[in-house]
């Protein structure tokens, strides 16, 4: 783990609105960084890519599902990316190309559907 990721905080602050239009579901966060001032940052969640996730998660998929999947994975990936590269983009889009490359991130998705059995 690197020294900006152990100081590194990443809040989540609710989903975003109007990213349907985008094909997508979007979560807010902001990043704390040291000596760095916070940086707002949207994740959107493709609509294919929630949708295999629900797949892979054996749960259906709604409008609940995807705010949680698009929280979830998208924490995952911010703390993955700040651990990599120590910078993050404003906007981050997961989509099912991402989930291919970073299967973590559908394990993520999988233990949702776990933890509300």
């Amino acid at each position: 783990m690197s020294a900006a990721s152990e100081t590194t905080t990443i809040t989540y602050h609710g989903p975003g609105d109007g990213a349907e239009l985008w094909g997508g579901t979007q979560a807010d966060f902001v990043l704390d960084w040291p000596n760095r001032p916070a940086r707002e940052v949207a994740v959107l969640l493709q609509d294919a890519a929630a949708e295999a996730l629900a797949q892979a998660a054996s749960a259906e998929d709604g409008a609940d599902f995807r705010a949680e999947a698009a929280r979830a994975v998208g924490e995952a990936w911010l703390e993955a990316q700040v651990e990599r590269e120590g910078r993050v983009d404003s906007i981050v889009v997961i989509s099912a190309a991402t989930l291919a490359e970073r299967p973590e991130l559908v394990a993520v998705a999988r233990s949702l559907a776990s933890g509300a059995s």
